[in-house]
């Protein structure tokens, strides 16, 4: 891994407008080798440098982070089991079939994605509807990797628990890891830190538009404007800004701090067993790819994730080193191209 190899290759990809900025670290159990911020965290309606304390809207990385984590803890205490339904911990979910497990790998049967602020009324009615919509699969019977599962989780977590999940999340994993800018709906004075996100979230305006849903299009009171310091995704936005899918916001410092807790083995906060899960497949063997209890174990066996606003986690647990690149690649439109080649580049450079 060099320096100048990142520099230059995150340069290059500004420079072909695949992100306005980026920030990324590298790091190892006990220290951080690379860090570095580049280009812009805005760039319309004005322009603002990028920081390498920037704070960026994580979306699906929420998903091992807040949810991963706290099944584990969940696991551990004995207040909820994998392979228990789902059904049992939040009884207005109607799929007994469907087991936790099920829900964290993939494996579920749900689709990726609907759009909820369309089809229900409340946020309230989210968790009954989920319950009775079609499967696409049986459950267990296939990786489809899906929004809908977390947003699920995050409900059954808060319902086990009693509490709600941005504040338990804060206190079971931001405050004892000392993550203090990580948290979900930053306050009005953060958000000029704030990596912008898309402008009037035209990516799923366009979706819901040339979708089943399109003759509610203009009935959804779309945001306008760009999106800064507010959740992109707007499932979760209709959910307050709280769920299981995304709405975590955070910065690389805070990120470095959490993955090298892993890289320790959980240090003072996981059990190694606990890590171990999370680094293990839990999906069929010969699955079209292998996830676990909220990561993508790569082919090495890498635990990995991605956000869709152009946000990535890398950690390879066996040569004790992970990779963070944060990028604002939505801004101003999710219709740029290339995060996926960038990403793969960045990632030879560091992983060989």
């Amino acid at each position: 891994m060099t320096a100048n190899a990142i520099s230059t290759l995150i340069e290059q990809k500004i420079t072909e407008k695949i992100f306005p900025g980026a920030v990324v670290a590298i790091l190892k159990k006990d220290r951080v080798i690379y860090h570095a911020a580049f280009g812009h965290r805005i760039i319309t309606p004005k322009h603002a440098p990028m920081l390498h304390d920037t704070l960026f809207d994580l979306a699906s990385l929420t998903k091992p982070i807040v949810i991963g984590t706290l099944t584990m803890q969940l696991v551990t205490s004995g207040k909820l089991s994998l392979d228990e339904p789902a059904q049992t911990y939040l009884p207005a979910f109607k799929q007994p079939s469907i087991t936790c497990r099920h829900l964290l790998a993939h494996t579920s049967g749900l689709p990726a994605w609907k759009p909820l602020y369309i089809e229900t009324d409340s946020p309230k009615d989210v968790t009954e509807h989920l319950g009775n919509m079609p499967l696409e699969a049986a459950p267990g019977e296939k990786v489809n990797y899906s929004c809908l599962g977390y947003i699920l989780m995050g409900k059954l977590i808060s319902n086990v628990t009693g509490e709600a999940l941005d504040s338990l999340a804060h206190n079971a994993i931001f405050k004892p890891l000392s993550m203090n800018r990580t948290l979900y709906n930053p306050p009005q004075q953060m958000h000029d830190n704030c990596a912008a996100t898309e402008d009037s979230n035209s990516f799923e305006r366009r979706m819901v538009k040339s979708g089943q849903h399109g003759h509610y299009y203009r009935g959804h009171n779309w945001r306008e404007g760009v999106i800064v310091g507010e959740v992109h995704d707007e499932n979760a936005n209709f959910l307050g800004g709280v769920s299981g899918n995304a709405g975590l916001f955070s910065n690389v410092r805070d990120l470095i701090t959490f993955c090298q807790m892993l890289l320790q083995d959980g240090g003072t906060f996981l059990s190694p067993d606990s890590v171990k899960a999370l680094a293990t497949p839990q999906t069929p063997r010969g699955a079209s790819e292998q996830r676990s209890i909220g990561w993508h174990i790569l082919a090495d066996g890498s635990m990995y994730h991605t956000g869709f606003t152009g946000t990535s986690i890398r950690i390879d647990l066996e040569k004790g080193i992970a990779a963070i690149l944060l990028t604002n690649r939505v801004h101003p439109d999710a219709q740029r191209t290339g995060i996926i080649e960038c990403r793969n580049e960045f990632h030879r450079i560091v992983f060989g």
